[in-house]
């Protein structure tokens, strides 16, 4: 359909020959609010790395945009993707690197934003403006989180794709980012989640 942005029919991923989960099929359409939730070890993580390429499917298929994801199509679709991970593998020593980081890549360089655009964010995120000048050493776990869905919400993609992405801010927080992020019409998020507020206020509950 015109409006599917993933399909995914009767997949399996497998860890030394175990399956991790399988028989899964579910359809995601554009605007719509995913949760993925489950208990630890039940693949929530791993099914997000399946969704963007980085580990295979020994099962089924999966379909971005109405394009079979393979290495042929793999980094067509991407583009069309924001990913933040549970733990990203990157180092940065200040915020200012953390935050453009992202838009140093071609596919980014179209959108790296203002400071005007970015303090913008940072209004709405309990953020002040002088963060940006700091070192990362000098930030707490929450702020940091925060940042980072600063620099992926900026990079205006149709689809976010997140892993807890609350998991280290304080209640007031989480609701304010809750509700800005599952407040935005056109995009398109999955995110994998525990917390309540979050999962109450997305559309639809994958659960693993």
């Amino acid at each position: 359909m015109v409006n599917d942005i993933l399909n995914i029919e009767n997949i399996k991923v497998e860890y030394d020959n175990e399956p991790v989960f399988q028989d899964l099929s579910f359809t995601i359409k554009k605007g719509d609010k995913i949760a993925i939730t489950g208990d630890s070890g039940k693949g929530k993580t791993s099914l997000i790395n399946a969704l963007l390429g980085f580990v295979p499917i020994t099962q089924g298929k999966i379909t971005w945009f109405g394009k079979k994801l393979n290495k042929e199509n793999l980094m067509d679709i991407r583009k069309e993707i924001s990913w933040l991970p549970q733990e990203t593998a990157l180092y940065f020593e200040s915020v200012k690197e953390m935050i453009y980081t992202p838009f140093s890549f071609k596919n980014n360089k179209a959108n790296i934003p203002t400071e005007k655009e970015i303090f913008k964010i940072f209004k709405i995120f309990n953020l002040p403006e002088d963060i940006l000048n700091r070192n990362i050493d000098e930030i707490s776990g929450g702020q940091k989180q925060r940042l980072l869905l600063t620099g992926i919400f900026l990079l205006h993609k149709p689809v976010m794709i997140l892993d807890e992405p609350t998991s280290s801010v304080d209640d007031n927080n989480k609701k304010i980012i809750t509700d800005f992020i599952l407040s935005k019409k056109e995009l398109t998020v999955i995110a994998v989640s525990h917390d309540p507020y979050w999962t109450e206020h997305s559309q639809k509950i994958i659960a693993l």
